[in-house]
């Protein structure tokens, strides 16, 4: 009876497979959309970004992908200093780089405003137009007087007269000299007596004799103006040791700068305020720009 029995075909289950059913179609067709994603997830991971990652040969720069070439660079750079690239200190490199990076971020703008560019002079047209957009925009303000008189309040140099300085600067031979001079001059001898005594020496730095604060300032050097615009007609300084001299300062005349009043600043401050207003917005916008834009510097010209 056993030897009877039918043994069940080897390729029974391969025919089975083989025989179409609705679900097992289902299931590999899901199973071959999700392998399909899978990979397509994998490559869109892993892939290498489009954006460049060197600056070409001929180029010094790449804004948002377009590039300035390295000709205009050099020649920019000898229009403006006189000199050959090799030649150009850093600050000088990094000035004229960063005046042409701005230029195209700024062409960049203008197009996106709808403006077209094709040659140089259509390009500093751009960047001219851009510009004025924004100056209208701080003109187109009213300023009010409480703007006034803050820049009134914060710049009082910038709306006060030009002060007078008129003195006598000497140098004496040594610290000994100039004490002896000073002391004597403070007691009321005569001050060419004084002179000759004490071996003074005129240091010709006010040669002029009477001079605006801005001048003599210029003249004098910070630390004898300093001391100078604080004495009063007729006081002799304290001796005075600049750069290894003495000097001995005897001060004739100081009118100090005097603020002028409000009221007749108006037209002034008012100009003042809107020209503060556009450097603001020139300033925030050109961040805006660098701070947007894709820019990549050939190796060597990094600041």
């Amino acid at each position: 009876m056993l030897a009877d029995h039918k043994k069940p075909h080897s390729n029974g289950f391969w025919q089975n497979l083989a025989r179409p059913s609705p679900t097992r179609s289902l299931v590999f067709c899901s199973i071959g959309a999700f392998l399909g994603l899978a990979i397509a997830g994998f490559g869109l991971f892993t892939a290498g970004g489009t954006r460049t990652s060197h600056v070409p040969a001929a180029d010094i720069a790449l804004v948002n992908g377009v590039p300035l070439l390295m000709v205009d660079f050099i020649s920019q750079i000898n229009a403006l200093y006189g000199v050959p690239l090799s030649q150009a200190t850093p600050e000088q490199r990094k000035t004229v780089l960063d005046a042409m990076i701005r230029e195209e971020l700024y062409v960049q703008r203008g197009i996106e405003l709808g403006l077209q560019n094709d040659i140089i002079e259509v390009r500093q047209a751009l960047v001219g137009a851009v510009e004025a957009q924004q100056l209208t925009n701080s003109i187109a303000t009213p300023v009010s007087d409480a703007e006034m008189r803050a820049a009134y309040a914060q710049n009082p140099d910038r709306y006060s007269t030009e002060g007078r300085l008129s003195l006598d600067d000497y140098v004496a031979p040594d610290s000994s000299s100039a004490t002896l001079a000073v002391n004597a001059l403070r007691n009321g001898q005569d001050q060419s007596a004084v002179i000759a005594a004490q071996d003074l020496k005129p240091s010709g730095l006010m040669a002029d004799g009477t001079e605006f604060y801005f001048a003599a300032k210029i003249h004098l050097g910070d630390t004898l103006f300093a001391v100078a615009r604080t004495l009063h007609q007729g006081q002799v300084a304290d001796p005075i040791n600049v750069d290894g001299r003495w000097h001995v300062m005897i001060v004739r005349q100081n009118i100090p700068p005097q603020l002028r009043p409000f009221d007749t600043l108006k037209d002034k401050l008012m100009e003042d305020v809107r020209d503060a207003r556009a450097t603001h917005l020139h300033e925030t916008s050109e961040k805006f720009l660098l701070k947007r834009a894709d820019i990549l510097v050939a190796k060597g010209y990094q600041q």
